[in-house]
């Protein structure tokens, strides 16, 4: 089996921080941060399916809040988090959320700082769902081909960003270091990408079979841009009416 799914090179990355806040979406935040455990577990040698030949490797991996204590998500959930996010640490990859909190953190100069400052020392910034917006706010996104939940496309495009209509499931610049994603449905196969393409085919393999990911969307994991969505439209306009206000006013 090892001989079909050889390990493309040493990732560079050995850190990532999944944020946390108040009203955070529960699937948009515990599911990327379980399956980059979950590559933590494979990286160290816990599980095995079959024999590698490469030497264990430590991920870190934290769910990290801008303050201390218990977080609520927007579904009621409390989850304590791993830990806070400093200002003398940087995470490889820093990754935002969605959730209906995230509308707050747009106006929230520390975390659009963090972000900046994760950016700007070279470090990998992703996002998905409505967290793509603090992306946006952060002035990081530029030209680049984003994707986000339909909810802020719209926003998105009117404030000149490159977020089309015809949303991709993710899209991810190596390059550039940033990866954006859609939210809730597409967020299991975002970060399974993103676990493939900074870990190698094997891992990547590895971590989609324990998540049930690769029987879903095959080979597509192993792409840096993301299966494209149906459009909706008149749907879409509704949910943008009624959520963009909240999740990204225009400015």
């Amino acid at each position: 089996m090892k001989e079909d799914y050889i390990l493309e090179g040493a990732s560079t990355v050995e850190s990532i921080g999944v944020l946390v806040y108040s009203q955070v979406s529960e699937q948009d935040s515990l599911a990327p941060a379980e399956i980059f455990k979950g590559a933590a577990m494979v990286l160290r040698g816990d599980i095995s399916p079959w024999e590698r030949e490469v030497a264990p490797k430590n991920l870190r991996v934290d769910m990290v809040s801008l303050d201390p204590g218990v977080v609520t998500m927007q579904m009621g959930t409390q989850v304590v988090p791993d830990c806070v996010l400093s200002d003398d640490f940087l995470y490889d990859i820093l990754y935002i959320p969605g959730g209906v909190g995230s509308g707050a953190l747009l106006n929230n100069e520390r975390i659009l700082s963090i972000v900046r400052k994760h950016y700007e020392s070279g470090k990998v910034v992703a996002a998905n769902c409505s967290g793509v917006g603090v992306l946006a706010r952060a002035g990081i996104l530029n030209d680049l081909h984003t994707t986000s939940v339909a909810a802020i496309g719209r926003g998105l495009r009117i404030e000149g960003f490159n977020a089309p209509e015809n949303r991709r499931m993710w899209v991810g610049h190596p390059e550039s270091r940033i990866w954006t994603a859609v939210g809730s449905y597409g967020v299991n196969g975002s970060a399974v990408a993103m676990v493939a393409h900074y870990f190698g085919r094997e891992i990547g393999t590895i971590v989609a079979m324990m998540f049930d990911t690769l029987a879903g969307l095959g080979d597509a994991i192993f792409e840096n841009i993301g299966p494209e969505f149906y459009v909706h439209r008149e749907l879409e306009e509704a949910f943008q009416d009624l959520f963009q206000p909240m999740l990204f006013p225009v400015n």
